[in-house]
């Protein structure tokens, strides 16, 4: 039984503003630690529920914020500036389940905490023609390659759209968003208890056969639109082939093939930041 480990910092037990999860912030270190607490909850439950195999992909900002010594020893960690981002290593092997620690709402939802997609140059994302958050992007990938999504942690905002773009995904919800910036939150050891219970829970059900979980699949044609916050990001973006400029601020894709999306997606993000220079 091989397990995928997915881990951003926004929505992390405990984190409320921006600040704390950039390096180089006074707070960024606790930061860290609130993070390696739910990355090992979530190793400690899928080891527990019959998992042979965990890897864990580093998935928040510059993608090298775990401390390899502070993790569970049984676990792989994969870190640095990785071209399939918060998805990477998925690619490498066959894994059974995955599971999205630490995640956050969409670009653009009017309450998530430290909602954003991707970027903060992205104001809103849609697949198929729905609002979608980072959890959605990814599992749609991971659903390319037959891996569905059985874990997802962060904000009650979040919860709501989970439930939406993955309703067989069990959804552990860590504080209340109050704002862009200010959480409810559960006290860290409470957080890592609810996820280590639901990663066991999930684990343990597919060793055993007994599991709902799907891949997530889109009919194609799957189109694909980008807002982003003023036009010369979307100028840049719509220079990659495929991309057609559409609207005020606004980029268009469409593939029958969901990992093509996927990196269309990543690769629309990474070329807008050329307009910062």
């Amino acid at each position: 039984m091989k397990v995928y480990v997915s881990v951003d910092m926004e929505g992390l037990a405990g984190v409320s503003h921006n600040k704390p999860t950039s390096r180089g912030d006074d707070g960024y270190p606790q930061a860290v630690e609130l993070m390696v607490g739910e990355t090992n909850a979530a190793i400690e439950g899928a080891f527990d529920g019959g998992a042979t195999d965990v890897t864990v992909n580093d998935s928040h900002g510059g993608m090298f914020n775990l401390p390899p010594e502070k993790l569970d020893t049984r676990a792989r960690l994969v870190q640095g500036n990785k071209p399939y981002t918060m998805a990477e290593a998925a690619r490498e092997g066959a894994f059974d389940v995955a599971l999205f620690v630490g995640y956050h709402a969409r670009a653009g939802h009017p309450r998530g905490t430290l909602a954003h997609t991707y970027t903060g140059r992205i104001t809103l994302v849609e697949l198929g023609g729905r609002p979608a958050p980072e959890a959605a992007i990814n599992a749609l990938y991971l659903g390319a390659l037959g891996v569905p999504v059985g874990l997802v942690s962060g904000d009650d905002a979040l919860a709501e759209e989970v439930t939406d773009w993955l309703p067989w995904a069990e959804r552990v919800v860590v504080k209340r968003a109050v704002s862009m910036k200010a959480a409810d939150s559960l006290h860290p050891s409470v957080a890592r208890g609810l996820i280590r219970e639901s990663s066991r829970r999930v684990v343990e059900k597919l060793a055993g056969g007994e599991h709902h979980l799907q891949p997530l699949v889109l009919d194609g044609p799957i189109s694909l639109r980008i807002d982003f916050a003023h036009a010369g990001f979307a100028d840049m973006a719509a220079m990659i082939p495929g991309f057609d400029r559409q609207g005020d601020r606004g980029v268009h894709f469409q593939s029958d093939d969901a990992t093509t999306v996927f990196r269309a997606f990543v690769s629309a993000a990474d070329v807008s930041r050329a307009a910062d220079d």
